[in-house]
């Protein structure tokens, strides 16, 4: 009974680290999950992207410091705004959210080239969960002021898995 009692809780913290485990060591596996809601607050539509289809769209690289990192940092993914004109998307309040549950809103007027990337590789490496993954939206924080700021900092969402679209 006593062993039971010990083992039990690292049993339990294994299972309960199983699907980030897995997660991590297949992060192709990963889905994008793009869910259109209408004023309704029903959901009208719902796409999957997986990393092999967001990297056949036209990526883009940026180089910048981060406030999480040190030195410079090579980011590759698709722009946020080449995503959105794939998915057909023009209008209506975003919110993008985390593995971990975590929300944001990036307003469509934000969403330009050379804005948001999408990012599915940090230094030439695919990311796994632990490493901020498999999708990390980051600024080129270092080409302009207007990328230095609390709310971008804010906006800059990794562990990626949804994006809510509001009409």
């Amino acid at each position: 009974m006593y062993r039971f009692l010990i083992f039990f809780p690292a049993l339990l913290a294994f299972v309960t680290m199983l699907p980030f485990m897995a997660s991590a060591n297949n992060a192709d596996a990963f889905a994008l999950e793009v869910v259109e809601i209408s004023p309704s607050h029903s959901i009208t539509a719902t796409q999957t992207l997986d990393l092999d289809q967001l990297r056949a769209l036209p990526s883009a690289e940026i180089r910048t410091t981060t406030i999480w990192t040190e030195g410079v940092q090579t980011f590759r993914g698709v722009w946020l705004s080449t995503l959105m004109d794939h998915l057909g998307i023009t209008e209506g309040e975003l919110v993008f959210s985390a593995l971990n549950e975590y929300l944001v809103e990036i307003e469509m007027k934000d969403i330009v080239p050379g804005g948001p990337l999408v990012a599915y590789e940090w230094n030439g490496n695919p990311m796994s969960p632990r490493d901020k993954g498999p999708l990390w939206i980051v600024f080129p924080y270092d080409s302009d002021v207007k990328f230095q700021s609390e709310t971008v900092y804010a906006q800059s969402i990794w562990q990626l898995d949804r994006i809510e679209i509001s009409r």
